[in-house]
């Protein structure tokens, strides 16, 4: 499981957010909803590329904010309910995953990967980049997941 390392420039995500630690499949539900309303989102600037970003993660509740998302140029004319995030350029691991591997694969990542790795977890948004490789219907397409890491001096 070993990742890419890769350096990605900043960005801009506009989406749907939640808030809590998905229990009950509260992102999924969250994806539904923005595939019915993409239509709204404006100023759009990667097409077929979509981002799940997390970040807030508090260790005590095990709450965290998810957005699911699309990178765009600007936050003018997004949806009132809408949230805009600004993604830093940064160092990133990538993981291969699929849906169904997706909690094994964070578990492999925080557990195993990152204590053994030399890298620490950098502070900021970590996301699931899902682009030309993943089908939604097809639990055993891929995505990518986006670690912020630096490496110690």
């Amino acid at each position: 499981m070993d990742p890419k390392i890769v350096s990605k420039p900043g960005f801009n995500v506009v989406g749907f957010k939640y808030r809590g630690k998905n229990e009950k499949n509260e992102i999924r539900q969250l994806w539904q909803e923005f595939g019915k309303r993409f239509g709204e989102l404006k100023h759009i600037s990667e097409e077929e590329v979509g981002y799940g970003v997390m970040d807030n993660f508090d260790h005590e509740k095990g709450d965290f904010d998810y957005v699911a998302g699309i990178a765009a140029t600007t936050k003018e004319d997004q949806p009132a309910d809408s949230v805009y995030w600004q993604i830093p350029e940064q160092t990133y691991a990538v993981f291969s995953t699929t849906l169904p591997a997706v909690r094994q694969t964070f578990d492999n990542i925080y557990g195993k990967w990152l204590p053994k790795s030399g890298y620490q977890r950098r502070p900021g948004p970590e996301f699931e980049l899902y682009d030309e490789k993943f089908n939604a219907k097809d639990p055993d397409s891929e995505f990518d997941i986006y670690i912020p890491i630096l490496k110690p001096n």
